[in-house]
């Protein structure tokens, strides 16, 4: 079976494409999942969006780069390419494509794109440098590769929950086995340099989840997906933890967005690079 975002049949990966997945990440803009590079994009670039998933921060990023840019969002999974397709249309977003593709090999010319752009992909990934090198490949001399990537090393919790912390034991534990890596931004700017990438701009933000509303998305997904998702499928089929674990887990998600003084936040990394 193919897996989504790299097209390899070695590749697993770790969210999978369940609806509660999906629908998190639709809620993606990039005027915060881009911030970092936004200033540096402008018409008339093409821009190459590479696990482009549900397409959200790929329209907005041909929007940000009309009227004469474009942007061509790839990834794997047949279904969130025809979901970013139908949304496309029903915005009239006429200068974006999207394209079932393995960012390890796209197929594009050398040299054919202004800037490569991904989010939350690499972790993924049992060949992240492979996979700049493509990104590195497809770029015209000068142009850039940026990246964001969460580290899951890097979160703040509270109040303490021993089934937050088993939480992060089983996503860490399937993350691995899957042959990703959920630290992966301690790494990205080591990645970029083993690629080939020169005059690197490294760069840290937060998500920060401490109001009613924002703890609540964040809360009632998580206990959605440990259920529904790759995750939970992996989780047992690993041996990493139970259905019961599982259930556990997702009620201390339920009980964490009630608890007084609740908060959550985690940082993300990212890299902006030339190719030379």
């Amino acid at each position: 079976m193919i897996d989504p975002i790299s097209g390899s049949s070695t590749e697993k990966y770790t969210h999978g494409y369940h609806e509660s997945v999906v629908s998190a990440h639709a809620v993606r803009r990039a005027s915060e999942a881009a911030a970092f590079v936004l200033p540096q994009l402008e018409s008339p670039m093409r821009i190459l969006d590479f696990g482009c998933g549900p397409g959200t921060i790929t329209i907005d990023l041909a929007d940000h780069v009309s009227p004469n840019g474009s942007v061509v969002g790839i990834d794997s999974s047949d279904q969130v390419i025809n979901q970013a397709r139908k949304l496309s249309a029903e915005k009239g977003i006429s200068n974006v494509k999207f394209e079932a593709n393995s960012i390890y090999d796209t197929g594009y010319d050398t040299s054919s794109f202004d800037a490569a752009y991904a989010h939350q992909v690499l972790q993924h990934l049992s060949e992240p440098v492979r996979a700049l090198e493509e990104s590195k490949r497809v770029l015209k001399p000068g142009g850039i590769c940026a990246v964001r990537e969460v580290d899951w090393g890097a979160a703040a919790v509270f109040p303490p929950s021993d089934r937050l912390s088993k939480f992060f034991e089983v996503y860490n534990r399937v993350a691995e086995r899957n042959g990703g890596d959920a630290f992966a931004g301690r790494r990205l700017k080591g990645w970029f340099e083993e690629a080939g990438f020169t005059d690197l701009k490294t760069t840290t933000s937060t998500w920060t989840f401490a109001e009613e509303t924002g703890l609540k998305w964040w809360g009632e997904q998580w206990a959605d997906r440990i259920l529904s998702s790759d995750i939970a499928t992996r989780a047992i089929e690993y041996g990493i933890a139970t259905e019961s674990d599982l259930a556990e887990i997702s009620q201390g998600w339920l009980d964490w967005v009630k608890a007084d003084g609740a908060f959550f936040a985690f940082m993300q990394v990212e890299v902006v690079a030339m190719k030379p």
